[in-house]
């Protein structure tokens, strides 16, 4: 009888947290909807979404606004996946999209692009995609070397690619110094990429992480754990690598670096979610979506008709959210 009622406490308990779970997708979903429609009413002019009637209200919405925001939800949802996977493949809380590098390659490429075509967005985003893979390339050489030495080698690299950049910036001509420092504080406002392209690559990310969900709740028992329950650690680490490389890449063309999403929003979806990675991974998707199109309609509306640039707004929500999840940890 005992032991059935200990049974019966323990259904109990796992129904009830389901149910909290539950409530807490609802409400994650809801979140979302509702700052999609804040983002639609925020900027220069604030147009109510659900009874604009002119043409030119239309216009802005949905042929202005609208995009942005997706493109902002895409964004933001793929840096929260890549900070997810990094933390789980370099075994470090700390870890981010750019903590081996990619960003400081990505930079210097778009800042090259620059140089000789200073007013052309499009080929700063091209110079910053051709930059991002270089970066892989090179981290991919490291990766050999284990996940330690190869945060070792991302950090050095990191130092290098900030050394390179400093010299791009002092030969860079003056009409492009201010789209360069724009870009690299984060901005939306100029992103080429089609916003069909960054949700489909949303959304095979995601698709990928949860093909992967079951390895990498293993992989965090241990390196030790996971080759006893059957994980190949070697060629999931490759993966995993190849996979946050590749999505921060296409994050960082599209946008120009953005900080902290990556590292708060897989934290704060695991306290929210559990450990598991069936959950964190969709719940990151969408909740680092979510910050980025709140903090970028924040950005258009604060000081407008001019922008602040998304990457200082994301930083100053990041760190005192951080520090909260640091201070209910401990």
């Amino acid at each position: 009888m005992r032991r059935i009622g200990l049974i019966a406490i323990w259904q109990h308990g796992n129904d009830e947290m389901a149910m909290v779970k539950g409530v807490r997708w609802l409400m994650l979903l809801l979140t979302l909807v509702a700052c999609l429609l804040l983002g639609l009413a925020m900027g220069e002019q604030w147009i109510n979404p659900l009874c604009a009637d002119s043409p030119m209200d239309k216009m802005i919405l949905w042929d202005l606004r609208f995009p942005r925001l997706l493109t902002a939800f895409a964004v933001g949802g793929m840096l929260a996946l890549a900070g997810g996977w990094f933390q789980v493949l370099l075994g470090n809380p700390l870890a981010e999209p750019y903590v081996l590098g990619v960003a400081g390659s990505a930079s210097a490429g778009a800042v090259t692009g620059l140089m000789f075509v200073p007013e052309s967005a499009w080929v700063m985003s091209a110079g910053a995609f051709i930059g991002a893979w270089v970066g892989i390339v090179v981290v991919l050489f490291f990766s050999r070397l284990g996940s330690n030495r190869m945060l070792l080698a991302g950090v050095v690299l990191a130092a290098f690619w900030s050394a390179l950049l400093a010299l791009l910036l002092a030969l860079l001509p003056e009409q492009g110094l201010y789209r360069a420092f724009s870009w690299m504080m984060g901005d939306l406002s100029h992103s080429d990429l089609p916003v069909s392209l960054l949700l489909l690559v949303w959304t095979i990310a995601l698709l990928a992480g949860l093909a992967l969900s079951g390895s990498l709740d293993r992989l965090l028992l241990g390196e030790r754990h996971a080759k006893a329950l059957g994980v190949n650690v070697k060629q999931l680490r490759q993966r995993l690598l190849l996979l946050a490389s590749a999505v921060t890449a296409v994050a960082v063309t599209a946008a120009g670096t953005i900080g902290f999403v990556g590292l708060v929003i897989p934290h704060l979806m695991r306290l929210l979610f559990g450990s598991l990675h069936r959950a964190v991974l969709p719940a990151s998707a969408i909740g680092g979506g979510l910050l980025l199109v709140l903090a970028d309609s924040a950005a258009r509306t604060v000081i407008a008709p001019a922008e602040l640039p998304v990457g200082i707004l994301t930083a100053i929500i990041g760190v005192p959210v951080f520090l909260y999840l640091l201070v209910r940890r401990s």
